[in-house]
């Protein structure tokens, strides 16, 4: 039962270890992204004709639209969650 436990504990921390490097740092990806997509309009000033840069900046911009979607959703379910939570 010892070790049992014990596994469980370490699969525990394992888990929240995943979870905050995956899931937690969005706001820290939506400024990445914000970044990109300032870089890449920047090199499109300079060469509005490039195939490349066009389907980069493409890729980025539907990269943030997932990433907002997913703020959205997960925003909408911690409220719920917290409404559920506090009752005065």
């Amino acid at each position: 039962m010892f070790k049992l436990t014990q596994k469980l504990k370490r699969t525990k921390y394992q888990i929240k270890n995943w979870a905050r490097r995956f899931l937690g740092n969005n706001h820290h990806k939506l400024v990445l992204n914000a970044q990109k997509i300032d870089h890449l309009e920047n090199l499109l000033a300079n060469q509005p004709n490039s195939p490349r840069l066009n389907s980069w900046l493409r890729r980025i911009l539907r990269q943030r639209e997932k990433l907002l979607m997913y703020n959205q959703v997960l925003g909408h379910t911690q409220k719920k969650r917290m409404a559920y939570q506090w009752r005065p």
